[in-house]
């Protein structure tokens, strides 16, 4: 009865909670997205200083690699529906000359972040205080490339913080391997680390976003580069 129950409840808990599967590609499930460490429970990473948050993956890469232009649309899967409560946000890290995207960790400081949803105002689907995040995304997340994103391999790192538990952000992270061609000559930044990019006590993700809401909300991270 009691492994019963266990299995109850690790059944509940991976409902409750989401991984991002691939990019740029539905199915199937991991061919251009690396398999994280959270792909059977869904779980979130909770540490600041975690080399999972950098992609939350065991080892190793993706079997494929997705090929795509600078200045089109991205798709972004995930396993289900994501419904806590925070940001949407996506960053990108070139691989360096003599490395490969399929085998690349992506360590250093070399992310740089391309998408941001943070929070909007008006038209929430639920009351209290004067913003709202997303409490649901089409699948895929359509996410624009800079169209002066300069050529080459990429990975690509896409996550959801949840924000539902006080002080405790949630980060639900998935990494694929993607190639663009068709680049421009920008130069992408600022240039952050994972783990480093986020800081405890930062107000976007360490604050009490259920009552009463702080007044504004700005997304943890550098800023968005647009190209």
């Amino acid at each position: 009865m009691q492994a019963f129950a266990s299995l109850l409840l690790f059944a509940a808990l991976a409902n409750a909670h989401y991984h991002f599967s691939n990019i740029g590609v539905a199915s199937p499930e991991w061919s251009t997205g690396r398999v994280p460490k959270n792909s059977r429970d869904n779980g979130p990473v909770t540490s600041l200083s975690s080399v999972d948050l950098r992609c939350n993956q065991a080892s190793g890469g993706a079997k494929s690699i997705f090929n795509t232009t600078a200045g089109g649309i991205l798709p972004v899967y995930f396993n289900q529906q994501p419904w806590h409560q925070g940001p949407y946000q996506v960053y990108m890290a070139r691989v360096p000359e003599g490395q490969s995207v399929l085998t690349w960790d992506g360590a250093r400081e070399v992310w740089f972040k391309i998408f941001s949803k943070g929070a909007y105002t008006g038209g929430c689907t639920y009351s209290g205080g004067s913003y709202c995040f997303p409490d649901k995304w089409d699948n895929p997340m359509a996410v624009k490339l800079p169209d002066s994103l300069p050529s080459g391999d990429y990975l690509v790192r896409a996550e959801h913080i949840g924000l539902h538990i006080v002080n405790s952000p949630q980060f639900y992270i998935g990494c694929g391997q993607v190639s663009v061609a068709g680049g421009g000559s920008g130069t992408p930044g600022p240039l952050v680390s994972f783990p480093g990019a986020y800081k405890q006590g930062d107000k976007g993700i360490f604050n009490n976003f259920n009552y009463p809401k702080p007044t504004v909300y700005r997304p943890p991270g550098p800023d968005v580069w647009t190209g």
